[in-house]
């Protein structure tokens, strides 16, 4: 008998394994360690799991990571949907319709405002026609190449996060509070280092005096990148071109990567970095929203960026 319900206590083991199975790709391969970061600790805010059994045997699932969105000068309750997976042999149209019966029941439940996700192209339609979720946002990819050196004069950091302890990552990260008259994801010191404490993947952060910046090193294809994850601009301060172009050179030469890419939307930088990429070489990123409180003006975010994702 398949049942979808709440699982309280994860087999991470076994979680990724069956989501492994389930992608059937050489490309894809889940980490137990990661998915335990993620769902615990990767957005500070835990995980609801919805499990999909058949006579108590876990076939599927789909997590609902908790997030907060300050919207109009208020934090609302936020969930983005990750890792909807269920096994080759259990899949049909009615389990799906299920499955996003339950997310959506669960949001109304727990007075959850949003519901946020950046589809692969086989969600797209499903979260559109079965959770109603509407195209928010098309994140163009930008890329660039930069061969200058940082001028270390301008920088108070720009090394591995996993080189501060943790208290020392709180506090350098903490001057970069996410004000409450931004629209977009909350992020404070404490949030954003665990959000970059992956214990599978290496992060860096590159810090001015008015801006600082999240990266990683990425390889797509062969060809190996500096990611820039997100930027992040100290409350009230008027940041300059100048101050992004010098945080990309840090990470570019911090990686040893000359060339890199960024995908996002910032209201707060008076540039974004590189050009976007014509579609024909990579497609926009699609963020998909649901607002539970219909009767209010169409929402707009004026920061979204790869790190308020899973996808990084």
């Amino acid at each position: 008998m398949i049942a979808i319900s709440e699982e309280k206590v994860i087999d991470y083991d076994v979680t990724a394994r069956l989501a492994t199975d389930a992608f059937g790709s050489s490309d894809v391969v889940f980490s137990p360690e990661r998915m335990q970061w993620l769902y615990e600790r990767g957005f500070g805010e835990g995980t609801i799991v919805l499990s999909v059994t058949d006579d108590g045997a876990k076939v599927g699932q789909i997590a609902l990571v908790h997030q907060t969105v300050h919207c109009g000068g208020k934090p609302c309750s936020a969930i983005q949907l990750v890792d909807l997976f269920i096994s080759k042999d259990h899949r049909s149209p009615n389990l799906i319709r299920r499955i996003y019966k339950e997310v959506e029941q669960i949001c109304v439940d727990r007075k959850i405002r949003f519901i946020l996700a950046m589809p692969n192209e086989n969600a797209k339609p499903l979260n559109a026609r079965l959770l109603k979720l509407k195209p928010l946002l098309w994140l163009p990819v930008r890329a660039g190449i930069t061969l200058l050196p940082p001028r270390r004069a301008q920088l108070k950091y720009s090394g591995y996060l996993k080189s501060l302890n943790a208290k020392e990552a709180v506090d350098l990260l903490s001057g970069f509070d996410t004000p409450a008259t931004e629209n977009g994801l909350r992020w404070y010191g404490e949030v954003m280092f665990n959000r970059i404490n992956d214990p599978t993947r290496d992060y860096a952060v590159h810090a001015g005096a008015d801006l600082v910046l999240i990266s990683s090193t990425r390889k797509t294809k062969g060809l190996g990148y500096t990611l820039l994850c997100g930027f992040f601009a100290r409350p009230l301060a008027t940041v300059a071109s100048a101050s992004v172009h010098e945080l990309v050179r840090a990470a570019c030469f911090f990686w040893k990567r000359p060339l890199f890419a960024y995908a996002g939307v910032n209201a707060r930088l008076p540039t974004l970095p590189g050009i976007a990429l014509p579609a024909r070489l990579r497609r926009p990123m699609l963020v998909q929203l649901r607002d539970f409180a219909g009767q209010t003006p169409d929402v707009t975010l004026s920061r979204f960026q790869l790190i308020d994702s899973d996808f990084v």
